[in-house]
């Protein structure tokens, strides 16, 4: 993925991430919404590399950050760690339109999870709960059914390269 769309797709997370704080904070099923941007920087990454991805994710997770409740980087630290693993596959794993989008997507979130629970745990402690809740197996339900969309949004838009397009370019 060029520089081009790196920063397009960084623009389209930045866009999702005040959209999310904002008017889609109030669509959610007992205090629990999809997390796109997750699955855009899952999906974003992949395509990028590890080093975009991670940059992409710090950035990211520090807007994050800012237009949140959450101490200062604490999204910063989770979206950087999901941003390196889901690049680490750039040209190693066809990623088709269904599959294993979806497949990232749930173990991105079950990173997410564990980061969130480990780093409550070491600095929270009263607030770390557990990892494998009902809000989280929701989460993870809204995150897949939203990643056929996602990724078929960002093909359109063009940041996700099409099928006739080499993946290592």
């Amino acid at each position: 993925m060029n520089n081009k769309k790196s920063f397009i797709g960084f623009i389209v997370i930045v866009f999702v991430i005040i959209l999310q704080s904002t008017i889609l904070s109030n669509f959610s099923i007992k205090g629990i919404k999809p997390d796109i941007v997750l699955v855009l920087l899952i999906l974003i990454s992949n395509y990028s590399g590890s080093l975009k991805g991670q940059s992409i994710g710090f950035t990211a997770g520090l807007v994050e950050d800012f237009v949140s409740l959450s101490p200062l980087g604490f999204n910063a630290l989770i979206h950087t760690i999901i941003g390196y693993l889901s690049g680490i596959t750039f040209g190693k794993i066809f990623l088709d339109p269904i599959f294993v989008p979806i497949v990232f997507v749930f173990i991105g979130t079950l990173i997410k999870s564990v980061l969130s629970f480990f780093l409550l745990l070491l600095f929270f402690t009263e607030k770390a709960g557990s990892i494998f809740t009902m809000s989280l197996f929701i989460e993870m339900g809204f995150n897949i059914l939203i990643t056929p969309v996602i990724y078929f949004f960002l093909k359109f838009i063009r940041i996700l390269p099409s099928s006739n397009d080499s993946r290592l370019s």
